[in-house]
């Protein structure tokens, strides 16, 4: 069943609904948040509270979709950083580790699967929505940077050990919009090691899965890094899992959580699917490591795992294939910082600082032994290990977000009074013209 999406044909400003949704009250949509699984066309099953909705599967339009992924990846303005220093000029409306945003939102629908290219885009001003005209933004930018992947909804298999049981009634349904934010680790992974290193934090990486090897030697040895400030791999990836895919995922989709009470609309949050089995009906492309390195496996005969790491010419990681080693990832990312065009520089991005030339010329460049030493580790890893990172995926995918029209039915016969608000009662009637 291919159910056709409603575009937008008119300004903005001028449909009502949306207006309402962009008034909602904040704190009203924080308490009212609540899962809601029952999508229109649905059957639920079992013995508990049965139920199969009598109504068609009705898909969002396209001011539905691109209201809940702006609000879930849109630029917000100009990144304020009041810090000692700075680190990326824009700032999405999820929350990142050194404004890196290394989340790109995926979607799938009835008519495709799509990715949302907001990763590297830059604000006009230092807030992005000012005037009820700047509203319009909403739907110029989801257009401008959607881009199909596939035809057709992804067919996310529904069997034991790639999506959990209890979800297969009604995940990715006909009518739902399915939403799946991909993280690239290795920008704020690498990012992070410089920090790490220069003066004055001077941490000593050692890599305590294989015998406490020590990459960095050289450097403290030559009085640059502090071995008695000892700084384990193992612990420095589990950070790295958490700080990006962790906290940015979770942050994402929140946002979009809180979109759908202003909305109208039902879904929920909820553990995605093993993303080695969707990465590849994506497109992905994946790296199968040279070696196990010092790692050891329930199951080596059949050899190292593949890893993900990229969507070919839009999503890509920073390590071999899409660089030729390591060293050259590296240098990608310190020349996206302090190269020609990079964002200290004075023709950067945009800042909120009133004196552009501030950052170009008081901001510490990083030292060039800590880029060596960067290299060095990084490539340290690769040899090593047969990829980058050693532990974790460069790319992964760790929640999901599924948003739909709710079967209000099933919880009138159901659940007691107040399991959906006035805005989701309403919701068909004013946004669709449906009673």
């Amino acid at each position: 069943m291919v159910l056709t999406r409603t575009p937008v044909t008119e300004p903005v400003v001028s449909i009502e609904p949306a207006q309402r949704a962009w008034n909602y009250s904040l704190f009203d949509a924080i308490f009212q948040r609540r899962a809601r699984r029952f999508p229109l066309g649905a059957e639920m099953p079992g013995d508990l509270a049965p139920f199969q909705s009598t109504k068609d599967p009705v898909p969002l339009d396209e001011i539905e979709e691109a209201m809940l992924v702006m609000a879930g990846t849109g630029i917000s303005g100009v990144n304020l950083a009041d810090l000692p220093f700075n680190d990326q000029a824009g700032s999405n409306v999820y929350a990142s580790a050194c404004g890196s945003h290394g989340t790109e939102l995926f979607y799938t629908n009835d008519e495709g699967t799509y990715m949302v290219k907001l990763r590297d885009k830059h604000p006009s001003a230092m807030q992005e929505f000012e005037t009820l005209d700047d509203r319009e933004k909403i739907v110029q930018a989801f257009r401008a940077n959607t881009v199909q992947i596939g035809n057709g909804r992804l067919q996310v298999p529904m069997i034991a050990g790639i999506t959990q049981p209890f979800n297969w009634w009604n995940v990715n349904q006909p009518g739902s919009t399915l939403f799946m934010p991909i993280s690239d680790v290795t920008w704020e992974y690498i990012n992070v090691l410089m920090l790490l290193m220069d003066e004055p934090n001077s941490y000593y990486v050692y890599d305590d899965l294989n015998g406490n090897a020590e990459p960095l030697k050289e450097w403290a040895d030559k009085g640059y890094l502090d071995r008695s400030r000892g700084y384990p791999l193992s612990g420095l990836e589990s950070s790295m899992q958490m700080i990006i895919p962790g906290t940015e995922q979770a942050i994402m989709l929140q946002n979009m959580y809180l979109a759908l009470q202003a909305m109208g609309l039902g879904g929920w949050i909820f553990t995605s699917s093993v993303s080695a089995f969707i990465f590849p009906m994506m497109g992905f492309r994946f790296h199968i490591p040279s070696k196990f390195g010092p790692i050891k496996t329930l199951n080596p005969e059949a050899g190292p795992r593949p890893v993900p790491v990229g969507l070919d010419g839009h999503f890509q990681a920073y390590c071999p294939p899409y660089y030729p080693d390591m060293d050259a990832a590296v240098q990608a990312i310190f020349d996206a910082k302090w190269g020609g065009s990079g964002v200290y520089k004075e023709e950067g991005g945009p800042v909120g600082l009133k004196d552009r030339q501030s950052l170009d010329k008081l901001v510490q460049k990083t030292p060039g032994w800590c880029l060596d030493a960067t290299k060095a580790l990084c490539s340290y890893i690769w040899e090593t290990y047969g990829r980058f990172p050693a532990t974790i995926d460069p790319m992964m995918m760790n929640i999901w977000f599924q948003a739909h029209h709710l079967e209000t039915e099933f919880y009138d016969r159901y659940y007691q009074p107040g399991a959906y608000q006035e805005t989701i009662r309403q919701h068909m009637g004013v946004w669709h013209g449906a009673r």
